[in-house]
């Protein structure tokens, strides 16, 4: 199967030289039809910079340095605003971390549901005024109608979640890009946007590339799963096997600090450190400074990515071998 996006080699600095910070290096990975990639890891690790990119929405102190994302035969990041136009919305679509202010506080939800679908599909306010009926009502909006009329500052968080969700599907995007979705929304309103995602993707056949640092979202929706550490992807795999048998020792770092009711900790777990400012400037291992298993390690150079089971990647291909099993006993 064909990929529907690939990301090839993207490397992002912020800032001119000697001054500048290079925020993502060498990411590679496809997106394939059909499916949901996570991609995660810590805050300020390059995630949603990565997820910008592909949309044109990078901020202006923000170069592309190398690197290519291909939408078909289409290299985005040589397309001019015009035609990035006709795919944003269109064809691929996003849902914003901040749904707070993701919404024109000025127009209504009409207003702004209606424009995207009278720009990209071509038709009447009426028939546009009768496709966000219907999927505000499929994405699980009461009194739909009602809605319409209202400004954001009259709807709930979890209402204006679903109404970026209404407005990231209206046009059929082939690719919807999920920005933290679930982050600021209580337990019961997560689990129904978690289910209400896995439906639309089984009934739509899109593609979703979800970016999160929540674990328990990825073990539930997610087909494939890459982590990224400090700009760059450690470990790439199904995520039933990543989820089980981690292969890099961030990704084990991450999922033994995810809260267990079933263990007993006095305190809950954590990965030791932050991630660097300036991790353009490290050498090696990134995650060396943070690894309890570094007094092991057998790599001082950075290694690259090595297929460690079939489909299944890592920069720290040894890890869960011998030479780390007194680490992790």
């Amino acid at each position: 199967m064909n990929p529907l996006l690939s990301i090839r080699d993207l490397s992002i600095a912020f800032g001119k030289k000697p001054n500048q910070v290079v925020v993502t290096d060498n990411v590679t990975f496809d997106i394939y039809p059909g499916e949901i990639l996570a991609l995660v890891g810590e805050s300020g690790c390059g995630k949603s910079v990565t997820a910008m990119s592909i949309l044109g929405l990078l901020p202006r102190q923000a170069r592309i340095l190398s690197g290519e994302i291909l939408y078909g035969e289409k290299d985005l990041l040589h397309l001019n605003a015009q035609q990035l136009d006709q795919v944003r919305g269109k064809d691929i679509s996003m849902i914003f971390q901040d749904i707070m202010y993701s919404l024109n506080p000025v127009f209504t939800i009409g207003n702004q549901l209606r424009e995207g679908m009278r720009r990209h599909l071509h038709i009447s306010r009426e028939e546009a005024d009768h496709r966000a009926l219907e999927l505000l009502t499929r994405t699980g909006i009461q009194d739909a109608s009602d809605v319409l009329k209202k400004f954001p500052h009259q709807l709930s968080g979890g209402q204006r979640q679903r109404v970026m969700i209404t407005m990231a599907l209206s046009c059929g995007p082939k690719l919807l890009i999920a920005d933290e979705p679930t982050t600021a929304l209580d337990v019961t309103i997560q689990l129904q946007i978690i289910h209400l995602l896995r439906s639309l993707r089984e009934e739509t056949g899109m593609a979703i590339f979800l970016i999160t640092h929540d674990i328990g979202l990825v073990s539930e929706i997610a087909d494939r799963i890459i982590v990224m550490y400090a700009g760059q992807c450690v470990e790439v795999g199904p995520a039933r096997e990543v989820l089980t048998h981690p292969r890099h020792a961030y990704t084990d770092a991450l999922l033994r600090a995810v809260p267990d009711i079933n263990h007993n900790h006095d305190h809950l777990l954590s990965i030791p450190g932050n991630i660097p400012e300036r991790y353009d400037r490290l050498h090696g291992c990134r995650f060396s400074p943070r690894c309890s298993a570094v007094s092991n390690c057998p790599f001082r150079k950075l290694p690259e990515l090595e297929e460690v089971a079939p489909g299944h990647f890592s920069r720290c291909p040894t890890y869960g071998k011998k030479v780390y099993s007194d680490t992790n006993s």
